[in-house]
């Protein structure tokens, strides 16, 4: 059985399979110079194609030691949806234990949980579009 492996948006240098683990760069998989202009014609294509809602990427922390890897990175999320509804969409999807808590932070900030997440990406997208979002189960300030 063959892997595929996909870039991570967040991390330039990081690649990860489809199983989640990263695998350490090479010459051979560094990914593409271009790579943020075609990051850029994808999140304008969404924007047309959907008006009404948001491109994610949602990938877990660096720094988390016992981080639970997501099936699926790349979302596109109505605006009218909160952190809490999407954080409980991200728990399904790493399948991450009701008894502990998950954090998401957002340019290294913790938002309130009450959020809409377009007005979350209206405030903090980054250049190419997309809006990164990290989780980790641990709270670490600094």
């Amino acid at each position: 059985m063959e892997k595929t492996i996909t870039t991570s948006y967040s991390y330039p240098q990081t690649l990860y399979t489809s199983s989640g683990v990263g695998i350490p760069p090479t010459k051979s998989n560094l990914v593409a110079p271009n790579d943020y202009l075609e990051r850029v014609k994808k999140s304008q294509l969404i924007l047309e194609k959907y008006p009404d809602r948001v491109p994610l990427i949602i990938q877990p922390s660096k720094g988390d030691l016992f981080s639970f890897p997501i099936d699926k990175t790349k979302y596109i999320t109505p605006r009218e949806l909160t952190l809490l509804q999407l954080q409980q969409i991200v728990r399904k999807r790493i399948r991450f234990p009701s008894e502990k808590a998950l954090f998401m932070f957002i340019n290294n900030r913790l938002f309130p949980i009450t959020s809409m997440i377009g007005q979350i990406y209206d405030e903090n997208k980054d250049s190419d579009g997309f809006l990164y979002i990290t989780y980790c189960q641990e709270n670490t300030f600094g």
